[in-house]
């Protein structure tokens, strides 16, 4: 399948890597669709496929917050049909803000990495915040010599 996009102009995209959202995202409810754009690892970006202009720029939270951990609800589970732990794949949603980037640990999104259907749910967790300072992996990989 074909998809216009405004970041990345016409992109192909194989029907058998849309992530289905059947509650939508917040804040677009309308928009159930989406694919990932492979960044720079472990940066991705998640884009909506019925709308050319809405993307979110994403990551695997874990080389940035190693210590990050969630009890996932039964609920959620249920939800997203996950058999096995492994199937749950998280992401959280990346903010630019006062030329800093910023990861919202308080609402990541899971995606059962099998059925391909994703949800973004909001922990009860006052560990985490909406706009956590992003570490540079670079960084922590100098600091670590």
């Amino acid at each position: 399948m074909k998809i216009n996009t405004t970041r990345f102009g016409e992109v192909e995209i194989d029907d058998n890597k849309i992530i289905h959202f059947p509650m939508g995202v917040p804040g677009f409810p309308d928009l159930k669709r989406y694919f990932l754009i492979d960044y720079k690892d472990p940066i991705k970006w998640l884009h909506a496929v019925d709308d050319p202009d809405t993307a979110f720029i994403t990551a695997i939270p874990f080389p940035f917050f190693p210590d990050y951990a969630f009890s996932m609800k039964d609920d959620v589970e249920t939800f997203l049909e996950i058999k096995k732990p492994e199937d749950a794949a998280i992401i959280v949603i990346l903010i630019v803000a006062d030329n800093a980037l910023y990861a919202n640990l308080k609402a990541p999104i899971i995606i059962n990495s099998s059925t391909l259907k994703g949800v973004q749910i909001l922990l009860d967790d006052e560990r985490y915040d909406f706009r956590a300072p992003l570490p540079s992996l670079h960084q922590e990989e100098n600091g670590s010599k």
